[in-house]
């Protein structure tokens, strides 16, 4: 029987989750705070810790980093009700397996807890870093907090270990390749080559020698036989950037082998079998290229298998803070500068540019402010001018957009009463509902939480919460 360690302040929620889970089986422990939690770690030895983020002393993140140091092997799922994405950064960097936002559902739960199943057995059977104590290979950080960033890297943790072909869509300069070697460090084949190719650098002339290899004699100058990239990368992965850049005939070619994995050496007559993972990426509309026939159709639903899109920038939100700090501090430190930091004027207008090149042109600012500056905060004065003065356009057409929304509102609504709060006036609302669907079933609260259209985990929290029991 599995054990589980709940660790939260709030009682409903200790106690809702404990009932749930011991429903399904489980060996459940519950405490209030980290300290005690600890204590009780140590005792039981759980199989799983639930950690609230918020506890009152130490908190979630300080607990974790404590249980890890007592047992790394334990898996723990950090639980927020505040949507706080730099927490939740440092959980998961702290070596929590993944979070859960409140209010959540029995089968939200269950869900994750099948998750973290799946990923040990898998870790198993593979010999894993986790029970081998190998280091996986190094590979550049992933700096985010945002939710559409943490569901990018949920993604790639989920399509990791299989062996699928996997294509990376996204703006110029969102970290296509930066994401590619991130499934390449967290698959099986992480102590394997990572190989990475330019389908648009090459000329195309030279793009299937480069790709598949040549024999001796191939052509003019061969005058030895040479792998190609793909045989180079057996066992491990190969990334083709800008494969919308392939001719149509190198096209052909690669279908073949992604369907058949063999391959044939310009000039040879002997199919090779490889194993090796294609990931692809674009900036480019494949799709519209298929309507317009200049990318293969069967080609494009063999690399669309699992498709991945990046976010450009501008739709990460305060990812730009973050990733401004990272390279800030990794920049100073190799120019063997020392910069205090940006001034706040200088993170909003950061906020508000559009930053069309993404994630590279933000690199390249900050490298040319560090270069620049002699030691001081960076303020506003040392910005390149277009970046000022597209953020301040930005900054005035949400300004309107507001003033219009703003007038459009105190046409249409009415006034609110005198001492109105809406967070009381929704528990009101919910607590007679609940009320009047509990009379009406004789207390049977599966068959109220039928009525209301929730899970009857979640009618037992809120039963709790109004009436102070659960039945």
């Amino acid at each position: 029987m599995k054990r589980v360690v709940i660790i939260d302040d709030e009682a409903v929620i200790r106690l809702s989750l404990q009932m749930g889970l011991e429903d399904e089986g489980f060996s459940v422990w519950t405490e209030e705070t980290g300290e005690s939690g600890l204590k009780r770690i140590a005792e039981v030895q759980p199989d799983l810790v639930f950690l609230d983020v918020r506890l009152p002393g130490k908190n979630g993140i300080e607990i974790l980093k404590d249980i890890k140091k007592m047992n790394p092997d334990v898996t723990v799922l950090m639980m927020t009700a505040y949507g706080d994405a730099q927490s939740t950064v440092k959980a998961l960097q702290a070596g929590a397996f993944d979070y859960i936002d409140k209010p959540f559902e029995l089968e939200d739960v269950l869900t994750l807890i099948e998750s973290v199943w799946t990923k040990e057995k898998k870790a198993a059977e593979l010999g894993s870093p986790r029970h081998q104590g190998e280091q996986p290979i190094d590979h550049p950080p992933i700096i985010c907090g945002s939710r559409p960033m943490l569901d990018v890297l949920a993604q790639i943790r989920q399509v990791a270990e299989t062996n699928t072909s996997i294509l990376i869509m996204g703006e110029t300069g969102t970290g296509k390749e930066l994401a590619a070697h991130a499934i390449h460090a967290c698959s099986h084949r992480r102590q394997m080559p990572f190989i990475a190719l330019n389908c648009g650098a090459i000329p195309s002339n030279l793009l299937e020698s480069e790709l598949f290899g040549f024999e001796k004699h191939a052509f003019t100058g061969a005058d030895k036989a040479k792998s190609g990239l793909l045989e180079l990368a057996c066992g491990g992965t190969i990334f083709l950037d800008e494969i919308g850049e392939l001719p149509l005939d190198i096209q052909v070619k690669l279908l073949r082998f992604l369907e058949d994995r063999k391959l044939r050496r310009v000039g040879g007559t002997k199919d090779r079998a490889i194993d090796v993972r294609v990931v692809a990426a674009t900036n480019r509309h494949l799709k519209e290229m298929v309507d317009t026939g200049l990318f293969r159709k069967d080609l494009y639903y063999r690399l669309h298998v699992v498709p991945i899109y990046l976010p450009p920038l501008r739709d990460r939100g305060d990812d730009v803070v973050l990733l401004s700090d990272h390279f800030l501090k990794s920049l100073s430190a190799k120019l063997n500068k020392n910069i205090p930091g940006f001034s706040p004027a200088v993170l909003d207008l950061f906020r508000q540019y559009p930053w069309p090149g993404n994630v590279r042109e933000l690199k390249n600012c900050i490298e040319r402010l560090v270069i620049l500056n002699h030691d001081t905060m960076i303020t506003p004065s040392q910005l390149p001018e277009e970046i000022v003065i597209e953020a301040l356009h930005q900054l005035d057409l949400k300004a309107a957009e507001n003033d219009c929304e703003k007038a459009s509102v105190r046409e249409t609504v009415r006034p609110f009463p005198e001492a109105f709060h809406l967070e009381r006036e929704l528990e009101r609302l919910e607590k007679q509902y609940i009320e009047q669907a509990l009379h009406q079933t004789r207390w049977n609260l599966s068959k109220s939480a039928q009525l209301l259209g929730i899970s009857r985990f979640s009618l037992q929290r809120r039963v709790k919460k109004y009436f102070g029991e659960v039945f």
